[in-house]
Parts: structure tokens; C-alpha cells; sequence
């Protein structure tokens, strides 16, 4: 449980980050800087060596590389979407099937995070670990995730 936590705190964030990118049209500097000043924060927060920043940092840019490569290929499926619901007639075989490309991409994304996520629970003490999650039941708390 603590391990999905952590996973969630240290790049959850990311995750989120590069889904709203690719949603709001790609302003994609603007979105790696938040992912990185984020990211930084959290590695201030449990203050993590030199040494763990750099796995810290390689998961994070790892992470957004993949989100990247998947909204590029993923770009057109909005207007498709758009398209079928616009339709004289709904086409709900359409609609489901898409629905179970994305649900199986979102499973092949998660095949892809998870080493990044392993990595940095690895390189994180038991107690910067802790200090994330408790940091993350705090930010549960306040916002309803």
C-alpha cells in the first residue's frame, strides 16, 4: 500500500501533468517545467542526495518521454470522438472499442512507469519514503485524491 503511495506522490504528478499537456494542446515547455519544479520540490522536501536526484530526475524525464510519444499518437482520437458523438447516429460499437484501445494503452503506459517508479522507490530511504507518503495522505486530505 505505502509502495502504491509513493509510486502515486513522486509521479502521479507527472502522469497528471503530461495528461492535462496533452489536453490543453501541448505547451510542452511550460508543462516540463511544472513536472520538473514538482518534482524538484519533492526531492527538497525529503531531501534527497545528489545520487538520488539523478535517478529521481532520469524516472521523471523517462516518464515524460513516454506520456510525449503517447499523446503524439493519440492526437486525432479527440476528433474522433467528437465525430461519433456529432453523428446522426451513435455508433456505441465505435465508442466502446475505443474505449478498450485506450483502457489496453493505458495498461501498456503502466507496463512502461513502472520500473521509473520502481527505480525511485529503490533509491529512497524507508524514511524519505515515509515522509512522501504522509506527504501525499496530507495532500489527500486537502484536495480529494
Amino acid at each position: 500500500m505505502k509502495k502504491a503511495l509513493i509510486g502515486i506522490g513522486a509521479l502521479g504528478i507527472i502522469a497528471a501533468a503530461g495528461a492535462a499537456w496533452a489536453g490543453h494542446g501541448g505547451h510542452h515547455r511550460m508543462m516540463t517545467h511544472m513536472i520538473s519544479a514538482k518534482v524538484e520540490q519533492a526531492e527538497d522536501y525529503i531531501e534527497a542526495t545528489p545520487q538520488q536526484r539523478q535517478v529521481i530526475d532520469a524516472a521523471k524525464d523517462s516518464v515524460v518521454s513516454q506520456i510525449t510519444a503517447r499523446m503524439e499518437q493519440r492526437k486525432g482520437h479527440r476528433d474522433e470522438i467528437i465525430a461519433a458523438l456529432t453523428a446522426d447516429n451513435l455508433d456505441t460499437a465505435k465508442l466502446y472499442a475505443m474505449a478498450d484501445q485506450h483502457a489496453e494503452e493505458i495498461r501498456a503506459m503502466a507496463k512502461l512507469v513502472m520500473p521509473e517508479i520502481q527505480k525511485v522507490h529503490d533509491v529512497l530511504t524507508p524514511a524519505q519514503r515515509q515522509k512522501l507518503a504522509q506527504k501525499a495522505q496530507e495532500l489527500h486530505g486537502e484536495h480529494g485524491w
